[in-house]
């Protein structure tokens, strides 16, 4: 609580102080959370915008996920429209985000989708320093519709650590979607 204190007061100060610097280095340099940069919040806000705003020629559904899901987190929303649905949520620290295309609109349905999960492993770099790498990859799974309102989603897939070196790390890892819906 206190660092966070401390962490706005310094950032009004730096926009009192120097208004000569542009607003992009101010928001890369402060973290609202240890290890969730501005950037990555603003993100994740600019892509929930774009779920709400998209226009479809079918009837758009959000739904809020539950479950230990690659796709949307611990507890995400998804922005489903026609056959494709967006989808993002936080992960216990890293931050899902998706896209995913089902075979049928209502019903039991295929789905494949893609994942992509920021700061999904901590990697060695050649001097022995750690960073937070993305993971990014393909998923394949079922959905089951249990009635009008609620769906249960089970899939599996597995993806790359974007800059992870082979020499040092593991270069990629599994992606898991189990997570039950309610649509509204």
């Amino acid at each position: 609580m206190k660092q966070s204190i401390m962490s706005l007061s310094n950032l009004l100060f730096f926009l009192l102080d120097e208004p000569r610097k542009p607003s992009y280095y101010l928001l890369s340099r402060y973290t609202f959370k240890e290890g969730i940069g501005m950037k990555k919040w603003l993100a994740v806000f600019a892509i929930a915008v774009t779920l709400v705003a998209m226009p479809s020629q079918s009837e758009a559904q959000v739904s809020v996920r539950l479950g230990l899901s690659s796709m949307t987190g611990l507890a995400g929303i998804e922005y489903q429209t026609g056959n494709i649905s967006l989808g993002a949520g936080p992960l216990a620290g890293p931050i899902a985000v998706s896209a995913r295309y089902a075979l049928n609109t209502e019903g039991n349905s295929l789905w494949a989708g893609l994942a992509f999960v920021l700061n999904a492993a901590e990697v060695i770099e050649d001097d022995f320093t750690v960073k937070d790498v993305p993971q990014v990859g393909p998923l394949v799974g079922y959905r089951i519709d249990l009635n009008e309102t609620l769906d249960i989603s089970i899939g599996g897939g597995y993806g790359i650590y974007l800059g992870a070196d082979a020499d040092l790390n593991d270069t990629a890892g599994l992606l898991l979607d189990i997570s039950i819906g309610y649509s509204f």
